[in-house]
């Protein structure tokens, strides 16, 4: 008969040796992070092509939610891009409309679709039983690990499209402000600005939007 001490330990070991683990949804940068997580592809799943379109992709959905607190370009307001009004990026993710499958319930708490936290699961598992790292452990990680690094200090990453300053001679503003299935049904309308493969556009299997430069900005 196994002894209780020996199953704790080994409980403890299993618990030691896991190769990915994500935040409750309950923080700030587990909340983030399952966003970063949902919207990009793992490998096997529809849009994936590589380890490092699919990190770029976390980051470059991490800048379009940074800009939308913290790059408002003259001429616009924050609603007018984010669809609300705040420097909490929980309210960027949750406005109305936003990030399909994410919102606040009736108490104002921030929760995901069933579906969300499903695949999450599904991706933990499979970069839980193995005993090594590999790519779900890594990009599981990545995910956690930018989400963690801009709630305790910010993005260390470069914005790919913070320069970009014309689009098939339509002046823009720079940095991205919406992403969307990179499908040509989809379009978020409005001032937005497709920014074509040309320049990067589409990462991670979403297609991201800058916004046109109003007439009288600098």
């Amino acid at each position: 008969m196994l002894s209780a001490s020996f199953i704790f330990s080994a409980t403890a070991r299993a618990e030691s040796e896991k190769m990915a683990e994500v935040d409750g949804v309950e923080y700030v940068a587990g909340y983030l992070a399952r966003l970063l997580i949902n919207e990009n592809p793992f490998p096997g799943e529809k849009g994936y092509k590589s380890m490092d379109d699919s990190k770029i992709g976390m980051v470059q959905i991490l800048w379009v939610l940074h800009s939308r607190i913290k790059h408002i370009p003259p001429g616009y307001r924050q609603e007018h891009v984010a669809n609300i009004k705040s420097d909490d990026i929980i309210d960027i993710i949750t406005a109305q409309g936003q990030c399909e499958g994410f919102s606040r319930d009736g108490e104002g708490r921030a929760v995901v679709a069933p579906r969300v936290e499903k695949r999450l699961n599904y991706l933990l598992s499979l970069a839980n039983k193995s005993d090594k790292p590999g790519k779900f452990s890594e990009l599981l990680n990545y995910a956690q690990g930018l989400a963690t690094a801009y709630v305790e200090g910010g993005i260390k990453q470069a914005d790919r499209f913070a320069g970009l300053e014309i689009i098939k001679k339509i002046a823009v503003t720079g940095h991205a402000y919406s992403w969307m299935t990179d499908k040509d049904y989809y379009r978020p309308g409005g001032d937005f600005v497709y920014i074509p493969d040309s320049l990067s556009g589409s990462i991670g299997g979403n297609r991201f939007y800058t916004l046109k430069k109003k007439a009288n900005s600098k």
